[in-house]
């Protein structure tokens, strides 16, 4: 990837009706469709709520409200299961006054939420956990209760909803394993689960060094990285990073070490273990924001702050490539960008004119919108 460019992405809602600049959030993507859960703002307290951002309109919707959402909404565990958000772990304000292991699941078409029955060993009540989805699993490690750090580490094998403990390291330093830790960010390859970062109470962790989970055996062992072969050196340590794994390369976006924020994206071989700095930068710096990967391999980045202690939150949506798009992606990205008609709520067209003048009925279903709701009074 050589581009440095990331592109905001112009967003817009029905009456105003847009969510404000948040941290501690959770995204996930689709080729439709940008899934915000929960989060953070001082001037708002916790969002209990789930957002949908239309990526062929810009247009946000609220799926979800405060009433129906879970209260544990800010630095929870996201993925994604057979049309389902599925949110693990997480916390409210104040911070750690409510802990969770629950799986609850949210219907992207609907917002309804509802919870998972599981068996086998979950993980503890924690909050800002490291979550990565790979194939039939969901894996999570790490977290806080705000006073205890771990280093647990759970699967969630998602056919079955049953638990697996791949490690359970909640001592400190038990056998000079890695010590616990929140806000981390993990890579799953074949055999391992690769953390990066993250901080305990007064420690936050570097990346020149980093505590790889041997699946098989349940054993930790700290692991030392390549520098990037050009510039010589790795990542600064940092917490409250994004990531996004692409097969077995993980990318890590910005973060901060409680002093400087950073705008800097990197790319960890996670098989390898060898960093490369790549030249795209985060268009400010961030940190408490998330990203996520569209199948075709767009990147988006939502939210965070841009500097330490702010009580500003972003509301920016950005966007970058990390490979060329597909043909009829590429096709699709023109032709909405250059109908703005597409963003009107008084549309002069049909999804039925589009597909006969020739656009892919897969496509056309991209512009789906929620049913208006009405107002009880």
């Amino acid at each position: 990837m050589d581009s440095t460019y990331m592109e905001l992405v112009h967003t817009w809602a029905d009456e105003g009706n847009q969510p404000v600049g948040r941290s501690g959030h959770r995204i996930h993507c689709t080729d439709s469709f940008l899934y915000s859960v929960g989060g953070y703002n001082p001037n708002h307290g916790p969002l209990r709520e789930v957002w949908r951002l239309n990526l062929s309109t810009g247009q946000w919707e609220q799926l979800s409200c405060p009433a129906t959402t879970p209260e544990a909404s800010i630095s929870h565990s996201l993925a994604s299961h057979q049309g389902d958000l599925l949110m693990t772990g997480g916390t409210s304000y104040p911070f750690g006054s409510i802990l969770t292991s629950e799986v609850l699941a949210c219907d992207q078409q609907t917002g309804e939420w509802r919870p998972l029955h599981t068996s086998g060993p979950a993980p503890s009540p924690l909050y800002g956990q490291a979550v990565r989805r790979a194939g039939d699993y969901m894996y999570v490690v790490g977290g806080t209760s705000g006073f205890h750090f771990s280093l647990q580490a759970h699967a969630l094998h998602l056919p079955s909803l049953t638990w697996t403990r791949l490690a359970d390291n909640d001592a400190p330093n038990k056998n000079d394993e890695p010590l616990g830790r929140y806000r981390a960010e993990i890579g799953v390859a074949p055999g391992r689960v690769v953390v990066v970062g993250g901080a305990s109470a007064f420690t936050v962790f570097p990346l020149d060094q980093l505590p790889v989970l041997n699946v098989n055996s349940g054993k930790w062992e700290v692991q030392w990285t390549k520098p990037d072969p050009v510039m010589q050196v790795c990542p600064s340590p940092r917490r409250c990073h994004a990531a996004v794994q692409r097969n077995n390369e993980l990318y890590v976006l910005g973060g901060t070490d409680g002093e400087e924020v950073f705008n800097d994206v990197w790319r960890l071989n996670l098989l390898s273990l060898a960093w490369t700095r790549l030249s795209l930068t985060l268009p400010t710096p961030l940190y408490f924001h998330d990203a996520a990967l569209t199948k075709n391999g767009c990147l988006y980045v939502y939210g965070g702050l841009d500097s330490v202690g702010s009580d500003q939150r972003s509301e920016a949506v950005f966007r970058a490539h990390l490979e060329a798009p597909p043909l009829l992606e590429a096709a699709w990205g023109a032709f909405t960008g250059q109908c703005p008609s597409l963003l009107s709520t008084d549309l002069t067209f049909t999804n039925n004119d589009l597909v006969a003048a020739g656009v892919p009925r897969s496509m056309v279903k991209r512009l789906a919108r929620l049913p208006k709701k009405t107002k009880d009074h």
